[in-house]
């Protein structure tokens, strides 16, 4: 196992290499200047060439990929174009509040998901299979920004129940320790604020974790079904084991193991793929942080989260291969 997981670290670095080269030359590509952006339509030719200069956007391509290179080995990722501040600093600023978002959608997400689609396999055809097929049809269509606007008119406009965007109430600031809030708020004593956090996860969380639910559900429904033609779930229910033994020792374990590679790329999407989510409720994560970055042409910036993605994704999924060797002794001996 353990080189295995040495082997695919290894197997990490022309990866990261090869998305470091495409990063960098499709910002490049882009039309538009970001010294122009940055200054608006009413600066000079003068001071666009003086920010340029100032910028190191005068240099050639090849030289300013250079210096970022040899800036990535010391973890330097260069400075925002828009803040000034450390591109560094701002995505460990800004990833505990995609993190905390991720997993408890995630979380929700299994714990929602998976018991849908086990209840639908041994239950087919029947009014809750319907109905449960019919909801998850809905969840996996419904594009997040609709699904995240609806919840808003809801539960925030309508009925004042939740807030409507942000992480954290005004009112009720929580002392950053670890930059999650929930567990700052508690950590700290500050149950009111531990309170506030919570309740600013709910709508974000349910938008993130409607669509992987829904997926989740339709799959280990279908892969169960499968399993439980097979021989051995016979031979289980001829020994006179339970039903409820048979579904859960016998089907489902053998129906995770395809589900655990869905949970795994879906949360590797969600860490690098909830700018819209982020950008709706307010949320301070570096997919919003991605978002404002490309908006106003901040090259460094726009590197840095994407490489953060991109090693977030490939970890998750080395990740899950190695869930793969845990439960499954087969794919144990193969990896070695």
């Amino acid at each position: 196992m353990a080189s295995f997981i040495l082997r695919r670290l290894i197997a990490l670095i022309p990866v990261m290499c090869i998305v470091l080269v495409i990063v960098f030359s499709l910002v490049r590509i882009i039309p538009g200047d970001p010294a122009t952006t940055l200054l608006g339509p009413g600066a000079t030719q003068d001071q666009i060439e003086a920010l340029r200069a100032q910028l190191n956007l005068d240099q050639p391509v090849i030289l300013q990929f250079y210096h970022y290179v040899v800036g990535l080995f010391v973890g330097d990722f260069g400075y925002s174009l828009k803040s000034g501040q450390p591109v560094a600093a701002e995505i460990l600023q800004r990833l505990p509040a995609t993190i905390e978002l991720s997993v408890l959608a995630v979380i929700v997400a299994v714990i929602v998901g998976i018991p849908i689609g086990v209840l639908s396999a041994t239950r087919p055809n029947s009014m809750f299979d319907h109905v449960t097929r019919l909801v998850s049809l809905v969840g996996v269509s419904m594009p997040a920004f609709l699904l995240a606007l609806v919840l808003q008119l809801v539960f925030a406009t309508t009925l004042g129940w939740l807030p409507v965007s942000g992480r954290v109430s005004p009112y009720l600031p929580v002392e950053p320790v670890t930059g999650f809030a929930v567990l700052d708020g508690l950590l700290t004593g500050n149950l009111a604020g531990a309170l506030s956090a919570v309740q600013h996860l709910i709508l974000p969380t349910a938008v993130l974790a409607a669509f992987l639910a829904a997926t989740l559900g339709r799959f280990v429904r279908n892969t169960m079904l499968d399993v439980m033609g097979e021989d051995f779930i016979r031979t289980a229910k001829a020994k006179g084991l339970r039903r409820r033994d048979v579904v859960l020792n016998h089907g489902l374990r053998n129906s995770l193991l395809p589900a655990v590679t869905i949970i795994g790329l879906k949360f590797a999407e969600m860490l690098g793929g909830a700018i819209l989510t982020e950008t709706i409720f307010a949320w301070p994560g570096i997919g919003r942080y991605m978002f404002e970055a490309i908006k106003n042409r901040d090259y460094p910036v726009i590197q840095g989260t994407t490489l953060v993605f991109a090693l977030l994704f490939v970890l998750t999924s080395i990740i899950v291969d190695v869930l793969y060797g845990i439960l499954d002794p087969r794919v144990r001996r193969k990896m070695g």
